[in-house]
């Protein structure tokens, strides 16, 4: 306000205002019609012989709470010659008066025809942030015909914008002008970093390489490619009936990667499972063991899970915790997988306690409490002490007791917090109250625990296990 007035020098606003983001241009237009702001710049341009900035003193029109200075600073012809107040433009564009939003997209429109790279970007940006507005989407619409009709060089430089949400518009923007070339898309869908982009172009490439039958392009995509771009591209494939492609893909590390490629193996008359079946029997290295696991135990039998138990003792933990997902999923045994609740790999503990998530009486309670001892690894106990919470209800009570009679420095927050959730909640559905000798055991433990918990929430345990 002080730089429009002319009190302070605009050049140091004005270079912020050119490389401003949307959500301080969006900022700026709500705080230039905040009351405090309006009684600043009454004052402001109430001193005598000062010279007004006409940019910026248009900007402060544009975001007046006045609705006709806003009305008249769209129209001006130099509003729309200023690049640097191209945000404003497109925000007025969304006003909920419509004698100022109308002038401004015509006024908007008109702007557009001459930006560059750097003004497009800003308004590229301003239109993306308010898109989800009542009435952001004609900005929206606006930004993105510029950016087809942009010239290479322009749409270029906007594709690489820091913020997400322009480059996927320039990127659509791009895709739908009509000038692009099969090695650019292809560059970009394999060295694009944002995904969303990425998959923009990969789907542009398999529509194109479909409606030409160029399979040459489905192939580069399907080998160097994200497994989001692989699965369209195998599709693709398959559609132009080229199922063997699949195959090769048997073993990627991408389930929906290797579920596609499980179809299209189905497609060209072969088997998945016996594929895998016999690449288990040969292959080595842990990655593709993993994957080749993974993939048996997705489209095996049950008599593939006993093809499976040997890699619960494998030497890598990646592929011990996928043997164990495998061989669950096809219905195989839980007792050779109840056994590795102790394995020194957090992955494989972990895959275990899910696997086992259904089956709370499948490990002995005894077996728990020793595993939750104070010298098991840590990973270890949290798996005992997951599983002992949900055998029952008293077991849960009693082991989070436990911890905090012990002052467990490791799972002790976890105890507390389970205790307390509990006695707000889980106990109106304990509709069976604890055996005797049972109430007597939680007793002790609460007395030992009382300083840990609180008297008061002591108590309110005590009461509702009615130990008095």
């Amino acid at each position: 306000m002080e730089a429009a007035a002319g009190r302070r020098p605009p050049d140091e606003v004005t270079a912020m205002l050119a490389v401003a983001s949307a959500a301080t241009w969006i900022g700026l237009d709500r705080a230039l019609r905040s009351p405090e702001v309006e009684y600043g710049e009454s004052a402001a341009m109430a001193k005598v012989g000062l010279v007004e900035d006409e940019r910026l003193s248009r900007l402060v029109a544009a975001c007046s709470p006045d609705g006709r200075r806003r009305q008249s600073a769209v129209a001006d012809p130099v509003m729309r010659a200023d690049e640097v107040l191209l945000p404003a433009l497109v925000l007025r564009t969304a006003d909920w008066v419509p004698q100022v939003r109308e002038p401004a997209r015509r006024s908007l429109a008109v702007a557009l025809q001459s930006a560059g790279a750097a003004a497009l970007s800003a308004a590229a940006g301003a239109a993306v942030a308010i898109a989800s507005w009542e009435r952001g989407g004609p900005a929206l619409e606006a930004v993105a015909g510029a950016l087809r009709a942009a010239p290479d060089e322009v749409l270029a430089s906007v594709r690489g914008h820091r913020d997400a949400g322009v480059r996927r518009l320039a990127y659509r923007s791009w895709l739908a002008s009509g000038r692009t070339r099969y090695e650019e898309v292809l560059r970009a869908a394999l060295g694009e970093r944002d995904v969303v982009c990425q998959m923009q172009c990969a789907e542009w490439l398999v529509s194109d390489a479909l409606r030409h039958r160029r399979a040459d392009v489905l192939e580069k995509l399907l080998s160097r490619g994200s497994a989001r771009s692989g699965v369209e591209a195998l599709t693709a494939l398959v559609e132009l009936g080229r199922p063997e492609a699949g195959v090769a893909h048997l073993a990627d590390r991408s389930a929906m990667m290797r579920a596609t490629a499980q179809w299209a193996a189905r497609r060209a008359g072969r088997v998945p499972a016996a594929i895998y079946r016999d690449a288990l029997a040969s292959e080595r290295a842990p990655g593709r063991v993993r994957a080749l696991v993974a993939g048996l135990g997705e489209c095996g039998t049950r008599q593939d899970a006993d093809v499976l138990l040997p890699f619960l003792e494998d030497a890598s933990p990646r592929v011990r915790a996928e043997a164990v997902r495998a061989v669950r999923r096809l219905g195989g045994p839980s007792a050779p997988i109840v056994g590795m609740l102790a394995d020194p790999a957090p992955v494989v503990v972990r895959a275990v306690k899910r696997a086992l998530r259904g089956e709370p009486d499948a490990v002995p309670a005894s077996r728990l409490w020793d595993l939750l001892a104070a010298d098991s690894p840590p990973h270890v106990r949290l798996g005992a002490y997951e599983q002992l919470r949900g055998m029952d209800t008293w077991t849960r009570v009693q082991v989070d007791l436990h911890l905090l009679a012990a002052r467990d420095a490791e799972l002790g927050g976890r105890a507390r917090t389970d205790l307390i959730e509990w006695s707000r909640r889980g106990a109106a559905t304990a509709y069976r109250m604890p055996s005797e000798e049972t109430a007597l055991r939680l007793g002790q433990l609460i007395d030992m625990a009382e300083t840990v918990l609180g008297a008061e929430q002591a108590g309110r345990l005590r009461w509702l296990l009615g130990i008095g």
